[in-house]
């Protein structure tokens, strides 16, 4: 009776109208099913789902984060059906973990490269959105703290080191000291002394991977021997300039290369004035490319050209047919007596040479022998080597 009556002068007590008691209602009514919303919720969440929804879940989720890294269509079709077809347990890794997303492309380049049934131009074009898919994801991705000292770099970093007054040499980290960086020493060449002086002055520049390129200053300290590699001591630097003009990464190369300017004459037919363009293949000249990128190189040569003229490049990478590049000059360092280098931007190359480039600055290249070939095309994709071109790259 003492409960009752409690409730009824709740809900009618003295005072009370009509409308408060529907409000007190109503806002029962609402408490009870937000309780049974929150216990549904719950219960989905800790539910098992089923094969088919666990991987519609996934892909959804995959999706998302690659438009959110700017992949077109196209792209993030072929991604996750590479994705897909070497079983990856969690695709969106392959967003965060550079070296998983690069042999999930490795396998899919290789599969692409043997497969039967497939025209060179359907090939190429495959093999372009695949080293498109690396850059694009590369390009976007979430860019960590700067580099501020060269105390963080790790052995292995590719360096480029260029001593005052002289030439650019490919070199690497051989150890990272307390007091200087250990670096490889560019090796001597027949009855020259390839030594410098203590306290030479040196640019470095490396690329990070995930990251940006950086150049920084240095200067010699002296030389050593680690485990059977000359190395020259060079001082640490706390200031490094981080390099994002370019769009791609670069690589070192050092590939000799000839390079013919381009004239622009104007011709007047009928009533118009047509520009046309011709190789002065009468002025060839010589040099070396120092760095390549998918959009450009770095020419080393004792005549460079002036900047903003044209040029067309021809280099070797891989001992096969040389690659031809039409570019326009960007910037020029000189060096006095010694020439200067030049920056070249691509303009217009063709997409199976441009392929090759990319593959070599990715260092995409296929394995040293064919058993490694084979092991890596089995384990990324059953059935690569049989004879039916899907199953070695499936078409979406």
């Amino acid at each position: 009776m003492i409960v009752l009556q409690s409730a009824y002068q709740f809900f009618g007590g003295p005072g009370s109208t009509p409308s408060s008691i529907i409000i007190s209602f109503a806002a029962v009514l609402v408490g009870v099913a937000l309780l049974i919303l929150i216990a549904a919720l719950i219960n989905r969440r800790n539910r098992l789902r089923t094969p088919a929804e666990e991987e519609a879940f996934s892909s959804a989720s995959f999706r998302r984060t690659a438009k959110g890294f700017g992949l077109p269509p196209a792209h993030l079709a072929m991604l996750e059906n590479l994705v897909r077809v070497t079983k990856v347990r969690q695709p969106t890794m392959v967003f965060r973990s550079a070296g998983l997303l690069d042999d999930v492309l490795k396998k899919g380049l290789y599969s692409l490269q043997s497969a039967r049934g497939v025209t060179p131009e359907e090939r190429e074009k495959r093999a372009a959105i695949i080293f498109q898919i690396k850059q694009i994801i590369e390009r976007n991705a979430g860019r960590g703290p700067a580099l501020r000292s060269t105390t963080l770099l790790k052995p292995g970093q590719v360096l480029t080191v260029t001593p005052q007054g002289g030439t650019s040499f490919a070199s690497r980290l051989v150890s990272n000291m307390k007091d200087f960086l250990m670096v490889a020493a560019p090796q001597p060449t027949a009855g020259a002394d390839s030594r410098w002086m203590r306290g030479t002055r040196l640019s470095v520049y490396l690329w990070r991977d995930g990251d940006a390129g950086y150049s920084f200053q240095s200067k010699v300290l002296g030389y050593d021997r680690v485990k059977g590699i000359s190395c020259v001591l060079i001082q640490h630097s706390r200031t490094l300039r981080r390099e994002q003009r370019r769009r791609n990464r670069r690589r070192e190369i050092m590939k000799a290369c000839f390079y013919y300017p381009i004239r622009i004459d104007e011709v007047l037919e009928g009533r118009t004035v047509q520009r046309k363009a011709s190789v002065e293949r009468s002025r060839r000249a010589v040099g070396t490319v120092i760095d390549l990128s998918a959009g450009g190189c770095a020419i080393q040569t004792l005549t460079p050209l002036e900047k903003g003229g044209l040029v067309l490049v021809e280099f070797d990478i891989d001992r096969q047919v040389p690659i031809r590049a039409y570019g326009k000059v960007v910037s020029v360092r000189r060096q006095g007596s010694r020439g200067g280098s030049m920056h070249v931007m691509f303009t217009r190359v063709t997409r199976q040479h441009l392929n090759r480039i990319s593959e070599f600055v990715y260092n995409f290249g296929r394995p040293a022998t064919t058993a490694e070939a084979r092991r890596q095309l089995q384990q990324g994709f059953p059935g690569a080597l049989s004879g039916n071109p899907s199953a070695r790259f499936p078409a979406r």
